[in-house]
């Protein structure tokens, strides 16, 4: 269902925040060169944590912890913190 380049590697759930980064609680996706992890990562899905993680200004509201795919080819992320399943899906541009 997504675009060619996010075809060869592996969707990857980020559970807390990386001190280092100032990031977390984000899906993000690692591309695989000769059927290996290519090293470099970007951000597929982003803000679970629904406050400013540099300078939090309440609880964390979502942890994503669980991906699978869909028949369909959506992308389906679990939240072990409140139970709610996103589903992310791509409708291309006409």
């Amino acid at each position: 269902m997504f675009p060619a380049k996010y075809r060869n590697g592996a969707f990857i759930a980020f559970h807390g925040q990386s001190p280092e980064l100032k990031k977390g609680y984000l899906v993000a996706f690692v591309p695989f060169v000769n059927n290996k992890p290519s090293g470099k990562w970007e951000i597929f899905a982003d803000n679970f944590a629904g406050v400013d993680l540099v300078k939090p200004t309440g609880p964390i509201q979502h942890r994503p912890c669980g991906l699978a795919q869909g028949p369909d080819g959506a992308l389906y992320v679990c939240d072990d913190l409140g139970g709610t399943i996103f589903k992310i899906s791509y409708k291309p541009k006409k």
